[in-house]
């Protein structure tokens, strides 16, 4: 089941933090749209395409076109999506959050550790 509410607080955060209208952000190109959002939310690709209304494939499209120029970060890690319910990468364009996303919350076994 999708959340709307979820939806609904993206679009709240993104208005609030980049001062602009929501009619004004969606009259910008999708590609601005979707890397505009994903500077002040945090979130999964599903969830930032329903909130800025931009169609998933294209969101996948973009994703990949903005991480293979350095401009977006996935995070290592999967988490439950408020829009969806999947546990899922989220994703930022946002440089403050890239290394938090970058880093693993998971303990992952040391291959070379002798266990002393």
């Amino acid at each position: 089941m999708k959340n709307k509410d979820a939806v609904s607080s993206i679009r709240k955060e993104i208005i609030k933090s980049s001062s602009l209208a929501f009619e004004t952000i969606l009259k910008l190109p999708e590609l601005k749209r979707y890397y505009l959002g994903l500077k002040y939310v945090t979130t999964s690709n599903n969830a930032i395409c329903k909130a800025i209304s931009i169609p998933i494939e294209a969101g996948t499209r973009y994703k990949a076109d903005l991480e293979n120029n350095y401009y977006l970060v996935a995070s290592s890690d999967k988490f439950q999506c408020d829009y969806t319910g999947e546990y899922v990468q989220f994703l930022s364009t946002n440089p403050a959050e890239f290394e938090r996303l970058k880093k693993s919350d998971i303990n992952q076994l040391n291959l070379f550790d002798d266990g002393n």
